[in-house]
């Protein structure tokens, strides 16, 4: 096709990508009415039969509708049901599966639609790996014995201020430095629960947290989770007593796989409810530097007056994956969190901790972060955009807060497990939905990766799956 001919060809598809942005990002609400064609036409500069046509795709995606007289009119997204209600406890065995996740990101010829990382390219590797080499030369074995656990204060005070820029207050002296924000996870879980204990979780949840529960021999009791609100207090609340819940572990701001973030009013009642029945939550909020509104959300721990809540976060996600640099704010579970660390891996390696506490102090990531969020949001809108296209009638998908993965609920004769190896050995990977869930719930879900450029051969491959589970 000459190049002439495939200008139309991207005019289209710019002008779809741009309405379906605006709509995600939530520039456009419901309810809102478009541009007339007329509108679209000039600014576009696109025919009339051309700007038709993507209202008529859209409208066929059930993104918009047209009103007679009036135009056309964005439509509430159709997002995937809430999950099922609470049943009981149940023992988690995600680990087999997620081994055989993994062992496919090891293939380059793999479309990593099924991976959790995000493209390196896109991070910010060049000025970490500067500051990486800067702190090995600056080593010495005084840092060695002063930055042991709870971890160098220079980086845990960076921490603090970095919060409070987005308005988050941390107490940087409760804060222990972790390998990865896995390690502090399962600190935190071993401080306030036993082998044996209930831990209460969202349902869908990512399966790293799952694979914790599975790791310490606890039990995980799934609360139904409204993929826009997120879990359901009232159901969590009836159920800790009823269930002798030990602790929540939750992820209320940019969720995965779903990726919603709680309402304030709702964090602060779950503030509540913890304090009522006197049990914590472990808050895992890995993706906030991911968060595609301007207007910085505030965790669950910033409404914590008596130091139940124990924050987990990580720089892996935005910056880079490198230094493998996690933490832990563990409010009164602070000593317990700190033995836990000093029994375990003693301590986080050392250089990587003086690197990412130089590259907080000297650099300014913030307009590059601007810009991964605004790529990251395109990118999810075209995958919706692909996955909406492609897959089968009736599919609903996620509408992300933030981050870079997308829940698909298809329909309930769907299994997307059953459809994994073949869509290995056809190039492309995704994860099934059951492994977000103990009890195996999820079965005619998927998640997608957004965060990697996917380039025409992937998109066919995703084509070809949406293909294989409409007929499978």
């Amino acid at each position: 096709m000459s190049p002439e001919a495939t200008a139309p060809v991207r005019k289209f598809r710019l002008l779809t990508d741009t309405l379906i942005h605006a709509m995600r990002s939530g520039a456009m609400k419901p309810g809102d009415r478009l541009p007339s064609v007329r509108a679209l036409c000039r600014i576009h500069q696109l025919s009339t039969s051309t700007v038709r046509r993507v209202l008529e795709d859209l409208e066929a995606a059930g993104l918009i509708e047209a009103q007679p007289r009036r135009g056309y009119f964005v439509l509430e997204p159709r997002m995937p049901s809430p999950s099922p209600s609470a049943s009981r406890p149940q023992k988690v065995a995600v680990a087999p599966l997620a081994l055989r996740l993994f062992d496919a990101l090891r293939d380059s010829h793999v479309a990593p639609f099924g991976s959790p990382f995000i493209e390196p390219a896109w991070l910010d590797l060049d000025r970490v790996n500067y500051h990486l080499r800067q702190a090995a030369r600056r080593f010495s074995p005084e840092r060695g014995l002063r930055d042991l656990p709870p971890g160098s204060d220079a980086l845990r005070q960076q921490i603090a201020r970095r919060a409070l820029h987005q308005g988050v207050t941390l107490d940087w002296e409760e804060t222990v430095i972790t390998c990865g924000a896995m390690e502090a996870l399962n600190l935190a879980l071993r401080a306030v629960a036993r082998p044996g204990d209930v831990i209460a979780v969202e349902s869908p949840t990512f399966y790293g947290l799952l694979h914790a529960i599975e790791n310490n021999g606890m039990q995980a009791l799934e609360i139904r989770t409204d993929p826009a609100r997120g879990i359901d207090l009232d159901e969590l609340d009836a159920a800790i007593p009823r269930h002798n819940v030990a602790a929540c572990l939750l992820m209320p701001s940019l969720q995965n796989p779903l990726g919603f973030v709680m309402r304030e009013a709702d964090k602060q009642r779950l503030i509540d409810i913890l304090e009522r029945h006197r049990i914590p939550l472990i808050e895992d909020d890995a993706y906030r530097e991911l968060a595609f509104s301007d207007v910085p959300y505030r965790p669950v721990k910033h409404y914590d007056r008596s130091g139940r809540v124990l924050y987990c976060s990580t720089f892996s996600k935005a910056f880079s994956p490198g230094p493998r640099i996690g933490w832990l704010a563990a409010g009164r579970y602070y000593r317990e969190t700190l033995l836990l660390k000093l029994m375990g891996t003693l301590a986080t390696p050392i250089p990587n901790q003086m690197a990412v506490a130089s590259y907080l102090q000297h650099e300014k990531p913030d307009r590059r972060l601007a810009q991964l969020r605004r790529r990251l949001s395109g990118q999810l809108a075209r995958l919706a955009d692909e996955v909406e296209r492609h897959f089968p009638p009736g599919t609903r998908v996620s509408r992300p807060a933030g981050g870079y993965v997308l829940w698909a609920a298809l329909p309930d004769n769907v299994d997307t497990l059953a459809a994994y190896d073949a869509t290995i050995a056809d190039g492309m990977s995704y994860v099934p939905g059951t492994i977000f869930s103990p009890s195996g719930r999820f079965g005619h879900c998927l998640r997608l990766n957004g965060g990697f450029d996917f380039d025409r051969d992937a998109l066919a491959r995703l084509a070809r799956l949406g293909r294989r589970l409409t007929t499978g």
